[in-house]
């Protein structure tokens, strides 16, 4: 018999998830209903900064959609690490498709600390010629007016730091989906929670933009060189140093690729253990993000009590409802609609896992290689 503490415990833990759910649909429409920056008629050179390591699902479609922006002035910089590297005979046949597009190849082994995706922007950003640069995730497929909206966020000369949500483009195998709801109803909800009580203290991947100067100033790339989560740690340095992080609303998709379950569990036990090591005290609260895990305990706990059983319906309720108004209706995540919905359950008690096992090890595996997690968010490798 468990006891009448713990299940009131989780009694209040559970209702405090289906508060969160309500928050988080409140922080989302209001999010995106705030008009977006105008660049206006100076929009300032960009250098696009896009670090290769193998090819990866429709590669040439991603890399293609930078060519067709609808901006007056900017470069592609591309930049791997072996001369062997797969993805060398993707951006050739880019050159040769797009040959009026400024397109630059880094091809540059040297290394700068633990973190080889760090390494590789290190030896890029020697080739790129413009002020304001934009670091982008290999995954990632952009719309035309994507750098125009991005570039009119630094009209506040108080933003250092500009990154943005994403959602799946592309989710070809079941794992895949399940990894595509996450991003689009718990990790992007979570976003704009934080963006709407404060404000951002991170950035991702998936577009991290900001100036030269202003990146130098920070300590540019080798101040997260050994850090495995380097896209939270640039936001997070830039927004210590007193400037704004900011949220553009405008989304771009990631490319998922066909992933095993195993990988997919990899992926994510990576990320988790990578932010509970840069935010400990943030990770650990969020536990009440986990609603449906958290309303299966207290059934457990309970003996499937009435009671229970009706806290867990309007949990999944609350859930779903929450997730399809996020992930389909601001996000304009439609992959996620229709039967793809009900996976949400299932990826909650999925991510409740991964959380508890984020809390217990610092071991991660990074392509082909494993890591230990220390001090900080920093990592080192694991003979």
């Amino acid at each position: 018999m468990i006891s009448g503490a713990v299940q009131l415990l989780l009694l209040c833990a559970t209702v405090a998830s289906i508060v969160y759910f309500a928050v988080c649909a409140v922080v989302s429409k209001r999010f995106f209903s705030i008009p977006a920056p105008e660049c206006g008629a100076g929009c300032p050179p960009v250098s696009v900064m896009i670090p290769l390591c193998g090819v990866d699902f429709r590669a040439y479609e991603c890399y293609a959609a930078f060519c067709r922006q609808d901006y007056p002035v900017y470069q592609i910089v591309f930049g791997v690490r072996d001369p062997g590297d797969s993805s060398i005979a993707v951006v050739e046949r880019l050159r040769a498709d797009f040959p009026r597009m400024d397109i630059e190849l880094v091809v540059d082994s040297r290394s700068i600390g633990v973190n080889p995706k760090v390494d590789n922007l290190h030896n890029m950003a020697a080739r790129a010629r413009h002020e304001l640069i934009v670091l982008v995730d290999s995954d990632i497929r952009v719309g035309p007016d994507y750098l125009l909206r991005i570039a009119s966020e630094f009209t506040d000369e108080r933003v250092g730091m500009v990154t943005c949500l994403y959602r799946a483009g592309a989710a070809p195998t079941l794992s895949a989906r399940i990894e595509a709801v996450g991003i689009a109803s718990e990790f992007a909800p979570g976003v704009l929670v934080a963006d709407g009580f404060g404000g951002i203290r991170f950035a991702f991947g998936a577009t991290i933009a900001t100036t030269r100067e202003k990146l130098r100033s920070i300590g540019g790339f080798e101040a997260v060189a050994d850090y495995l989560a380097d896209d939270y740690m640039l936001g997070h340095l830039m927004w210590k140093s007193g400037r704004k992080v900011v949220l553009s609303p405008y989304v771009v998709e990631t490319m998922l690729q066909p992933m095993t379950f195993k990988a997919m569990a990899k992926h994510q036990v990576r990320w988790a253990r990578g932010i509970r090591a840069c935010q400990p005290v943030g990770h650990t609260g969020s536990v009440i993000t986990h609603g449906t895990a958290l309303a299966v305990l207290y059934l457990l706990a309970s003996q499937a009590s009435a009671a229970s059983v009706l806290l867990l319906a309007a949990t999944v309720a609350a859930r779903i409802g929450m997730g399809w108004y996020v992930g389909v209706r601001c996000l304009g995540d439609r992959g996620i609609g229709g039967w793809n919905i009900f996976l949400m359950p299932v990826r909650d008690l999925f991510s409740f896992i991964v959380w508890c096992l984020s809390l217990v090890g610092k071991k991660v595996e990074w392509r082909g290689k494993v890591f230990e997690i220390i001090e900080g968010g920093k990592m080192k490798p694991v003979d």
